[in-house]
């Protein structure tokens, strides 16, 4: 009897817990419970899986870049929360129809001159340079104050260093009355009718200035290569380096050397001499048959004053047909 009880023990079937079961059929794919899917092996499930973690991981950082880039594109103004102080609430901007600073020079003025342009300077907020103990003019002045001989109106001025260098700048060549005119009308004027029409010296009325002033072109052509020569002091006092300088103003090519270079284009060599500094006669003459003009230094300064050409003919040097020297 107790061997048959064992036996229906053993035989009685086990009671499966619904859990479990649940647990194990969670496990297998959903592709199992139908007959006509396909079984996959667990290396291929595994395979799969893992060939799907790169995919995910590149599409979530591609979208936090985004999220980034576009972070740090916004600008933090158009949060309304914040206020922000204006940048530009103490800065005053000038007038755009204000002209530029004007920085004055004289030259030949009296000393109650002098005292109207300093009070035209302070009044108006400009510059003044001083030029009496520069041998060179300053290439930042604009307006040139000069003295007026002659008749009241006659817009003739003495001819200095200062007005020549003025001229080759470009710069506005005034008379003193454009000063008192300011002064009395408490504004500043048009510079056009007190502008400088002549000199003393070469003709009363050339308008070099103004056509100087006008042109946007330079006086000389490139072509003209310059070489200056000579112990004493040329036309107006002029040394050699600053007829360098009005050289270069000009627009001609300036040879500090004692050759002239080859060029592959026509050229003109001029070398600015005075007669008294010519004394070999043979060289002259070699020179002049080389095509090299000899001119004197008055032929420069003239042609930058009237801003013209002047006569190479009426400023050529030949010493030698009139002074028999030595050699």
């Amino acid at each position: 009897m107790t061997k048959c009880k064992t036996n229906q023990v053993d035989r009685q079937p086990m009671k499966k817990d619904p859990k479990s079961h649940k647990k194990k059929t969670s496990h297998h794919s959903s592709v199992d419970s139908d007959d006509s899917s396909i079984e996959l092996t667990k290396e291929q499930v595994k395979a799969a899986l893992t060939s799907l973690v790169p995919i995910d991981k590149q599409s979530r950082t591609v979208a936090s870049r985004k999220r980034r880039r576009k972070q740090t594109i916004e600008p933090e103004m158009e949060k309304p929360h914040k206020k922000h102080k204006p940048i530009y609430h103490d800065i005053v901007l000038s007038n755009m129809n204000q002209p530029e600073t004007m920085v004055l020079a004289a030259s030949g003025l009296t000393h109650h001159q002098m005292k109207q342009l300093k009070k035209f300077v302070l009044l108006f907020n400009c510059r003044l340079l001083l030029l009496e103990n520069q041998s060179t003019f300053n290439h930042a002045i604009t307006h040139l104050i000069t003295d007026e001989i002659g008749q009241i109106d006659s817009l003739i001025c003495t001819l200095t260093k200062t007005v020549v260098f003025a001229i080759a700048q470009h710069s506005f060549i005034l008379s003193h009355r454009w000063i008192s005119e300011c002064l009395k009308q408490n504004t500043i004027v048009s510079e056009e009718q007190y502008e400088i029409e002549g000199d003393h010296l070469f003709a009363t009325k050339h308008n070099g200035p103004r056509r100087s002033r006008l042109s946007k072109r330079p006086l000389l052509p490139l072509n003209h290569f310059l070489m200056i020569k000579g112990d004493s002091h040329h036309y107006l006092e002029f040394t050699n380096a600053e007829l360098g300088d009005l050289a270069w103003l000009a627009g001609g090519i300036y040879i500090e050397q004692n050759r002239f270079p080859n060029t592959v284009f026509s050229r003109q060599c001029f070398l600015l001499i005075e007669d008294e500094d010519i004394r070999n006669k043979n060289m002259f003459h070699r020179c002049i048959d080389k095509g090299l003009k000899f001119l004197r230094s008055e032929w420069l300064i003239r042609s930058i004053v009237e801003y013209r050409m002047a006569d190479i003919v009426q400023y050529h040097c030949d010493p030698f047909d009139s002074i028999d020297r030595s050699e």
